[in-house]
């Protein structure tokens, strides 16, 4: 084997791991939004028992289900990327040879990516402000506003992330001319997919 093989063969092993490794972060970041989505129904529920049985509110309620809404988003987006769940428009998407629809997906891949830089970007210039004025919520929580929004940009980070994985692995693919490979990385679901996809959890497949 050449060594420039092997080398190539060691990249892309390496790249395999970390973006197994990060696949798991997506997915335990998706079950933590998922707990924090359900634990606001469980306060605004025990809100509005508070407000019918002693009558007052418990306070704060609305300012911190934003708070988890927000971050349950931002959490959410590498778990929906892997997931291919991310709206793409496929009219003549499944029309076309499968080499094109590979690069379309690098390209698709591409302008996700240009994306979430833009989202990190924004969402830095809105922490460093509130680190730089020390800013805390105008509600009687008092809340260091730098807490929930570091969190909340932690998410759009590893969506970046996992983006940059999954572009490596594409362009490995796309070296070794696996169009199939690629698509079924990155391609838009076919409907028999979603199907699938969509009967899983009764059949206790993962």
């Amino acid at each position: 084997m050449e060594p420039n093989t092997r080398r190539s063969g060691a990249f892309a092993a390496l790249i395999d791991r970390a973006d197994g490794f990060w696949r798991r972060i997506a997915r335990l970041m998706l079950i933590a939004g998922g707990w924090g989505v359900m634990l606001i129904g469980v306060m605004v529920a025990v809100d509005v028992l508070s407000r019918y049985l002693v009558g007052r509110n418990l306070g704060g309620v609305d300012e911190i289900a934003g708070y988890l809404f927000a971050i349950g988003i931002s959490w959410s987006l590498a778990e929906a990327f892997y997931a291919r769940s991310h709206v793409r428009i496929d009219f003549l998407y499944h029309r076309f040879p499968l080499p094109l629809r590979a690069i379309l997906d690098v390209v698709a891949l591409v302008a996700l990516l240009l994306l979430a830089a833009f989202l990190i970007f924004s969402g830095w210039i809105v922490v460093s402000g509130s680190w730089a004025r020390a800013s805390r919520s105008a509600s009687s929580l008092h809340v260091p506003l730098i807490i929930p929004q570091l969190a909340w940009l932690a998410g759009f980070l590893v969506f970046l992330i996992a983006l940059a994985l999954s572009g490596l692995r594409a362009l490995l693919e796309l070296g070794r001319a696996d169009f199939g490979q690629v698509n079924r990385q990155l391609g838009v679901l076919t409907p028999t997919e979603e199907a699938e996809d969509a009967v899983k959890p009764s059949s206790g497949a993962t």
